[in-house]
């Protein structure tokens, strides 16, 4: 039989009605009643009870909860410092820097290396105080293990052991205090605590306690005027075995209440069915209240939660009390930013990849300027287009973003057209203010105090010049976000430096994966979203569970700790074990005291349901003598088509043979034509053109025309003149190419101009050098023309081009096209495959049409024999310079005219049909192979 003063109510029993019942007021006075519960949260939920259950104002009673309970006794006796667990890394870095063998070697000399380290550090002896395990046990662990310990298990356990005995010493000497030390030493502070002068004591609603806890707890239990309330539960035997009280367990099987589960292949599907389930109770008038509860065991889908589910709510009818891990916001996002772009720094010039990824975060384009942030979007765009046109351009100095005529002055334009007054100084102004507040504050920092001191002010910057205030949960994102870099300026780690600017901000990015908002919520009001932890000694009438999936709950047991689990049980400390007790305890009692419970989890190849659902599952199985489970599980099904639909044939209209009557038809239009005629028309037609990225690289088209400009200028300068080793000069070459390689990059060449540049001499000097002299020596030649421009008309039809170069080889002209590709499939013409009555072997045979189509122009502007002309495209991709480079427009001489001929027939076939007003513009039959890299695929669905 149980002693009077301790209580254990049934697994549905109700922890806040038990605890009022029992309290013993003074009229409506409480305050002589003292109530710890494990958490923090059971308090609202009871002093809303007694006020109801009151109906008049009272004096509350003084609920604590357990860590608050110790704080409040220890600082009866002392008066220090409770260290955060930043200053406890701070100490135990000078500890390990003062260490004759530091743990790890010399792999955590840096604090930054070190940080995640002195966290498990910290955890672990703190673990190791509050279990009151002794600095000898620790050290001679080897006598608790069957069998021993490996060597470096124990040489990582006495270093854990200099860091146990030394750190509770310093701090002791120093002033401070940590959540294990007050625990350990308020076991002998209770021992003097004043009970009597209250009317009870009460402490409800725990499960697992450590060794601390354990003593404090057996001398509560000796005053006279405690209760301790237990709710019962798999495993609550065992934990009131450690306070010497004997119970048999009295467990019964889900059955009394309504659970129902659902499977989904995913996540959405989860929260899609969980909306569906909300809104129809909403439909037929019933309330979802603080009498329902969704429990989202993991943070990861708090988002998708808020969005996609309780977006169907007003949002004073719910409240989120969970936590979110900083490091998955929008403002770690903004830093990060920003930190990339500070290290990619070179010479005081930023490269612009970094830097448009940062102007054009949310918060940064949305700093305002006269009070609006269009303004900056404006600029900052801009901006990206300006840069996007020179991708050649990999870095620049701030000062020349910020003095850029050609830029300033097209912002001025755009403004101008608005009707705004904004001038091209103040934009001038505007650009330099913002570099100074957020790029200026963090090229440099004396030390940790001031490089939080910096994110402080830059957040404030932010907060107070743009709209991300205005942003959804903006304000307690930045409030958790202050809050910890509050406590790292304020930090004994303050002082602390590091050589570089990537130390700080590895720092910073480990510091704030340990760091969460809060999302602290109304507690009392409206539907409750809380974690699992936060459902401690609570009680819902209808509970929506999510993500319920074996390694989410109960977690994935993947140890945080430095202690291996054969030497935790040889210390008595908890294990992964009795961390799943704890969570199979606190879920089975808050399901078994709802009235209706909606469960879903994820179902696919790489996720399974929880060990808890398959609990629940087995008894039912039991209870209805059957070996399947299917029929109690709720399948959530959604259609989504992964097949694109096929792209759609755009008839043409009057307006569109306006415009293909006066078009200039060039060779890409037609070999964009032959590909796809959507293409065609998204191009040509409507005009559409692909944005232009900055990608940090070099981009083959534009290395293309940068080379094409080369050899035009070289060509250009001996054109008409017979070529020969000597005017085939290798040193002007190379002089051009310096010269044009400076204006193209400029003048501080590094990373992939740099390279560029280095294979632009090796290719262009090979050029010369074991293709055109070679070539010189076998026949004559002559640049009859460099960048040859033409427009002429054919059969009504518009025709122009650009020819690289037009050379005379022996008595022969040759329309040269140069190529920076190696692959000679992207413009060979099969044509024992081409058919003109086949329209479908068109693009099937023609790689390019565009030698054909020069060699037409060419011959009617210069009104010569087809016999005298030849074409063919030299490839500068390939591996090696030599003859092999040639790809000629037909392999047989012989067959030039007879080819030139079929091609010729093609041309006009295909320009036909372009201007056929009843032949629409097809989708190519291919998708595959001409979708895939298409600018426009994302407007045909493919």
């Amino acid at each position: 039989m149980l002693p009077a003063h301790i209580i254990i109510l049934p697994e549905d029993g109700n922890i806040i009605d038990a605890v009022a019942d029992h309290l013993t007021p003074d009229g409506c006075d409480y305050s002589r009643n003292i109530v710890i519960f494990p958490n923090r949260r059971p308090a609202h939920f009871l002093r809303k009870k007694l006020a109801i259950r009151d109906g008049s104002a009272i004096i509350p009673p003084n609920i604590f909860s357990i860590d608050e309970f110790i704080d409040h006794l220890y600082e009866i006796e002392h008066i220090d410092i409770k260290l955060e667990p930043i200053d406890a890394v701070a100490i135990l870095y000078k500890l390990h820097k003062k260490s004759t063998n530091p743990l790890g070697g010399k792999g955590f000399i840096e604090l930054d290396s070190f940080l995640p380290l002195g966290l498990k550090i910290f955890n672990d002896i703190e673990e190791l105080c509050i279990e009151k395990v002794t600095i000898s046990q620790v050290k001679n662990i080897d006598q608790f293990i069957e069998g021993g310990i490996p060597f470096q298990t124990s040489n990582r356990l006495q270093s854990l052991s200099y860091f146990y005995d030394a750190f509770y010493k310093n701090i002791d000497q120093s002033g401070y205090s940590t959540r294990s030390s007050r625990y350990r030493k308020t076991t002998e502070i209770i021992k003097k605590f004043n009970y009597d002068r209250f009317n009870k004591i009460i402490l409800a609603g725990f499960f697992a306690l450590t060794k601390a806890e354990i003593d404090i707890f057996k001398t509560i239990i000796l005053w006279n005027n405690s209760l301790l309330i237990f709710k019962d539960g798999t495993g609550i035997d065992e934990k009131l075995k450690e306070i010497s009280i004997e119970y048999k367990l009295s467990l019964s099987a889900y059955g009394a209440n309504e659970i129902y589960f659902y499977s989904s292949p995913d996540f959405h599907g989860q929260v899609f069915g969980l909306s569906r389930l909300i809104k129809d109770k909403l439909d037929n008038g019933l309330s979802v209240d603080e009498n329902s509860l969704i429990l989202a065991p993991s943070s990861d889908g708090l988002m998708p939660l808020i969005h996609n589910c309780l977006s169907i709510l007003s949002p004073e009818s719910y409240n989120v009390s969970m936590g979110y891990p900083l490091f998955r916001t929008p403002i770690f996002g903004f830093f990060n930013n920003l930190m990339e772009l500070i290290l990619s720094i070179y010479e005081d010039k930023i490269y612009l990849l970094n830097y448009v990824r940062f102007i054009l975060h949310p918060y940064t384009k949305n700093i305002f300027l006269n009070n609006q942030a269009e303004l900056t979007r404006i600029i900052f765009h801009t901006i990206e287009e300006e840069l996007s046109q020179n991708r050649t351009l990999t870095f620049l100095s701030l000062k020349e973003i910020e003095n850029n005529e050609k830029m300033l002055l097209k912002i001025t334009a755009k403004f101008q057209e608005m009707g705004s007054a904004v001038t091209k100084e103040m934009i001038a102004a505007h650009l330099k203010e913002i570099h100074q507040n957020t790029i200026g504050r963090f090229k440099s920092f004396k030390n940790i105090g001031d490089f939080a001191k910096r994110c402080i002010e830059l957040l404030t910057y932010i907060y107070e010049h743009s709209t991300a205030r205005l942003h959804l949960l903006f304000y307690p994102f930045s409030e958790a976000f202050l809050l910890s870099l509050h406590k790292l300026s304020k930090s004994l780690i303050k002082e602390l430096s590091f050589n570089d600017l990537n130390g700080y901000f590895i720092f910073f990015k480990k510091y704030i994966l340990t760091c969460n908002a809060p999302f602290e919520g109304t507690p009392i009001r409206g539907l409750q979203v809380l974690g699992f932890l936060e459902t401690r000694n609570l009680t819902f009438e209808n509970i929506y569970i999510i993500d319920l999936n074996e390694g989410i709950l109960p977690s994935i047991n993947e140890s945080d700790s430095l202690i291996p689990f054969a030497v935790r049980k040889g210390l008595g400390l908890p294990t992964y074990l009795d961390s799943d007790k704890i969570a199979e305890y606190y879920f089975e009692t808050l399901l078994k005291s709802a009235k209706e419970s909606h469960i879903f989890f994820i179902e696919n190849d790489k996720m399974e349901k929880s060990r808890f659902i398959e609990k629940i599952l087995w008894q039912r199985q039991k209870r209805d003598s059957t070996q399947e489970d299917k029929s109690y599980i709720k399948p959530i099904q959604y259609r989504i088509s992964l097949k694109n639909p096929a792209p759609v044939e755009i008839n043409k209209t009057e307006k569109m043979m306006k415009i293909l009557e006066s078009f200039k038809f060039t060779a890409s239009s037609l070999d964009t034509y032959l590909r796809c005629g959507l293409a065609f028309y998204y191009s040509y037609v409507l005009k559409i053109r692909g944005k232009e990225d900055i990608t940090g690289e070099i981009e083959k088209l534009d290395l293309g025309i940068f080379i094409h400009n080369i050899l035009r200028n070289y060509f250009g300068k001996i054109k008409g003149e017979i070529l020969n080793e000597k005017n085939l000069s290798i040193v002007k070459m190379e002089k051009l190419l310096e010269s044009m390689c400076k204006i193209e990059f400029g003048n501080d060449l590094s990373g992939a101009a740099y390279l560029i540049k280095k294979q632009l001499y090796s290719r262009l000097i090979d050029l010369l050098k074991k293709y055109y002299i070679p070539l010189s020596k076998e026949c004559l030649i002559k640049i009859e023309e460099s960048e040859y421009k033409l427009l002429t008309k054919i059969n009504s039809y518009l025709l122009g081009g650009r020819i690289d170069s037009v050379e005379i080889r022996d008595s022969k002209t040759v329309i040269i096209d140069y190529k920076t590709s190696a692959n000679e499939n992207n413009y060979k013409i099969n044509f024992d495959k081409l058919k003109l009555e086949n329209r479908d072997s068109w693009q099937e045979a023609i790689g390019s049409i565009q030698l054909p189509f020069y060699m037409m122009i060419y011959l009617e502007d210069k009104k010569i024999d087809i016999s005298k002309l030849d074409a063919m495209f030299l490839l500068l991709g390939k591996n090696v310079i030599n003859e092999k480079i040639e790809l000629p427009f037909c392999d047989d001489e012989n067959r030039i005219s007879e080819n030139y001929e079929t091609l010729k027939k093609t041309i006009f076939l295909i320009l036909d049909e372009i201007n056929k007003a009843d032949m629409p513009f097809l989708p190519p039959k291919n998708l595959k192979k001409s979708c895939q890299f298409c600018d426009y695929k994302d407007i045909c669905s493919t």
